[in-house]
C-alpha cells in the first residue's frame, strides 16, 4: 500500500484485527500483519505510472474458512481498510490463502510439532458449519 504514517498503521493493525475478529470469531492473538508500503511512482497500471487508484494487496494466510466467513472477513477487511485510512477509494485485493497446520512451517518446525494441541486439529475451528 502507498505509505502511511505510524499512527496510521498502528490504527490500521488495530481496527484490522477486530475486523478479522468480528468476521472469523477467531482469537485476535492469530491476526497478524506485516506492512509493505511504497513511495509514490512505484506502482504503474496500464502503462501509466501512478494510477488514479493505489496498488492495494492483502495477503491471508489462514486455516480453511466456510465461504461465509470468507464472504465476512473481505467485506470486513476492505470496509475497515477504507475507514482507518480515510481513503474509501482505496480499494483493497484480498487473496485468501488456505492452509491445514502441517503446511506450516514456522522456526523451522511445522505448527503441528511446536503445538502438539493440533496435531489432531486438521483445521482452527470445527468444520461443521461448512456449506
Amino acid at each position: 500500500m502507498p505509505k502511511v504514517s505510524r499512527l496510521q498503521k498502528s490504527r490500521l493493525a488495530e481496527e484490522l484485527t477486530e475486523a478479522f475478529h468480528r468476521a472469523t470469531g477467531f482469537d485476535r492473538e492469530i491476526f497478524a500483519i506485516r506492512f509493505y508500503e511504497y513511495e509514490h511512482g512505484q506502482t504503474a497500471a496500464g502503462g501509466k505510472l501512478n494510477p488514479e487508484f493505489p496498488y492495494l494487496h492483502m495477503l491471508l494466510y489462514i486455516p480453511k474458512i466456510t465461504r461465509k466467513q470468507k464472504q465476512a472477513v473481505v467485506a470486513e477487511l476492505s470496509r475497515s481498510f477504507a475507514h482507518e485510512l480515510g481513503e474509501p477509494e482505496w480499494i483493497p485485493v484480498i487473496h485468501i490463502a488456505e492452509h491445514p497446520f502441517d503446511n506450516v512451517g514456522v522456526d523451522g518446525k511445522l505448527l503441528t510439532d511446536m503445538f502438539p494441541v493440533l496435531r489432531d486439529k486438521e483445521f482452527y475451528y470445527s468444520m461443521e458449519d461448512e456449506e
